[in-house]
């Protein structure tokens, strides 16, 4: 299934191509999602009605990207491609500070929740570069458990 207002927003899509995943889903968006939690919205704490780990810096900011991350166990890497044991992130950012958020699944591909709409598979980090998320600023990675991927 296409979604031209995505192709719109990230050129990058048509390019390198893409699957739409899911309906709509406003319920949560692409940090609960790389972590696994399809119930909450994740952002500030001092926002009502998000949720945001206790005691942990500002949704706003790369550094509280990553100790929220590292909390979950994933770790910073240089390396963007797949690699048996691990799963990986990936970060986007902007002047403003991050904006996105996408996970690799055990085909290599990339997965991503497009803030509260659909989930989509696209085949490389670059296709969603760009004015809306920025770019890569950061790869993490965290050991399967039991030698599998915990996500998928």
């Amino acid at each position: 299934m296409r979604a031209p207002e995505l192709e719109a927003e990230f050129p990058g899509l048509l390019t390198t191509g893409y699957e739409v995943t899911s309906p709509q889903d406003p319920k949560y968006n692409c940090i609960a999602y790389a972590v696994g939690d399809v119930n909450h919205f994740w952002y500030d704490a001092n926002v009502r009605g998000y949720y945001w780990p206790p005691d942990e810096p500002s949704a706003d900011t790369l550094d509280g990207w990553l100790r929220v991350f590292a909390i979950h166990g994933y770790r910073e890497t240089e390396n963007d491609s797949l690699e048996g044991p691990y799963e990986k992130i990936a970060i986007y950012a902007g002047p403003e500070g991050p904006e996105h958020v996408a996970r690799q699944k055990a085909s290599g591909a990339w997965t991503s929740k497009m803030g509260k709409g659909r989930d989509i598979d696209h085949a490389s980090l670059a296709a969603l570069e760009g004015k809306a998320f920025g770019k890569v600023v950061k790869i993490m990675k965290r050991q399967c458990k039991d030698g599998r991927r915990v996500l998928e």
